[in-house]
């Protein structure tokens, strides 16, 4: 969970638009997955991995006997009434009204990208701005770990100087990220994105104010071009913070 295991991330990704259209219905089995990152030799240092999340989905079904999302639709799901949020499993289609996502390939024009199936299943969750601003709120009042948990959670260390590029003065904890605010003190993140969305998010450590932020990636196919997207998305969601606590 702290991304410190060494573990590689080797999740299939599409590198142009040919590629998406001939994987984009593609099923992995998270031994599959595993077994891809298993084959690179391990990382040194802080390294973040989705690898890990496929694993820790593999231990809950383990421990439990239980499919992960059932743990999950038990245990925070319900409990917080969630009602956008769901596991698609093996289908490429969202449910309900839904934003769609465009992303370029090359140097052609961005194109639709919403129908696919993510391979990584345990970032296949499917949400909404207001269940992510509800559960975020929830998790750092207090109200859904018990105190010690929440304190190991909250527990962080450096992250690798690629990503502190992409996400100043970053520390990271159990899954989660804190940063600093520009008008001062620190909010908790977990920015992120795939397939022609990218969501920013950040709460407040006493969990009163909290913004969640989706956006389809169509600015470009460099990496500057992202690091501009993310940084843009930063500034509005860190402004929205300052605002309200203003």
């Amino acid at each position: 969970m702290q991304h410190t295991s060494g573990l590689q991330d080797d999740i299939p990704d599409y590198a142009t638009e040919a590629d998406f259209q001939r994987h984009r219905y593609d099923v992995y089995s998270p031994e599959q997955l595993v077994a891809r990152a298993l084959a690179n030799p391990p990382a040194a240092g802080w390294h973040y991995s989705n690898t890990g999340h496929v694993l820790l989905d593999m231990i809950i079904e383990r421990v439990t006997g239980r499919h992960w999302w059932d743990a999950v639709r038990r245990r925070i799901v319900g409990p917080l009434g969630l009602t956008g949020t769901s596991w698609p499993g093996d289908s490429p289609a969202i449910p309900g009204p839904h934003a769609r996502a465009y992303q370029p390939f090359e140097a052609g024009p961005p194109i639709d990208v919403t129908e696919q199936i993510i391979p990584d299943p345990g970032s296949a969750i499917i949400s909404t701005t207001q269940d992510l601003n509800t559960f975020f709120r929830t998790l750092f009042s207090g109200r859904l770990l018990p105190p010690a948990q929440l304190a190991e959670m909250t527990r962080t260390v450096p992250v690798a100087p690629e990503l502190a590029a992409l996400l100043p003065g970053a520390r990271y904890g159990l899954g989660i990220f804190q940063r600093p605010l520009p008008c001062g003190g620190t909010y908790w993140s977990h920015p992120g994105g795939w397939g022609g969305y990218l969501t920013d998010n950040g709460v407040t450590a006493d969990g009163r104010r909290s913004v969640v932020l989706s956006v389809s990636s169509v600015l470009g196919t460099g990496p500057d071009d992202y690091v501009r997207q993310q940084h843009a998305a930063d500034a509005l969601v860190e402004g929205a913070l300052c605002a309200a606590g203003g």
